[in-house]
């Protein structure tokens, strides 16, 4: 008997020691700066902070693209923001990026992208209606969003997109229209011309091949 109390006194204390270990990393993940956890979970405990400004480039439909960014302000002052980069013209969203950066940091991000671009304020609403417009826009062409596109509209939280006032016209002269980028190789222009080609008809949509991109023939 002593030595089988011995035995659960021991299994005891190996479970106690292990339940210890297991709540102290759940304490140790909960007291984790935000900015040191996963981008999902940056996003899931930005949702209920206070939008902090939503810009997009003046630009954005002349171009044809440009960068959409969506920020929160964290109870400790860090920035929580995502930048879509946006083509209004056939693509959709070709790029995410999912920051949590003190506001200095955030500042310098929204002067490097102001170097390219006219950014101007627009209603959280509106925000979200113009990145969700551009995605739909694109998949009904047949191209999927960037990858991390459904972590970084975690970011919208409930922001109502059906309370903006604004419409969106997507294309370009009423027809997609696809335009090379500097690192698009040659087997990618074809996969989005062959794409094109397939939903909307040889005579439906415009390409443009930058110089020095991939010749195409069709």
């Amino acid at each position: 008997m002593a030595s089988n109390e011995r035995k659960r006194q021991a299994k005891l204390v190996r479970k106690a020691a292990k339940r210890k270990q297991h709540v102290q990393g759940i304490k140790s993940a909960l007291i984790k700066p935000i900015s040191e956890l996963s981008p999902a979970t940056q996003m899931r405990r930005s949702v209920d902070a206070p939008v902090y400004e939503c810009l997009v480039p003046e630009e954005l439909f002349q171009m044809g693209i440009g960068s959409v960014v969506f920020s929160r302000e964290l109870p400790g002052g860090d920035i929580a923001a995502v930048v879509f980069l946006v083509d209004a013209f056939c693509l959709g969203i070709k790029n995410t990026m999912v920051k949590v950066v003190p506001e200095d940091e955030y500042r310098l991000l929204v002067e490097h992208i102001s170097r390219h671009e006219t950014l101007t304020s627009i209603s959280p609403e509106c925000a979200r209606k113009l990145v969700e417009a551009a995605e739909a826009y694109a998949a009904d062409l047949g191209f999927r969003p960037h990858p991390d596109y459904l972590v970084g509209r975690m970011i919208f939280g409930d922001v109502d997109p059906d309370a903006c006032p604004m419409s969106f016209t997507f294309g370009k002269d009423g027809k997609p229209f696809y335009a090379s980028g500097p690192y698009d190789t040659l087997e990618k222009s074809r996969r989005i011309i062959d794409t094109l080609t397939r939903r909307c008809g040889p005579d439906g949509f415009h390409y443009l091949v930058g110089l020095g991109g991939p010749e195409l023939e069709y």
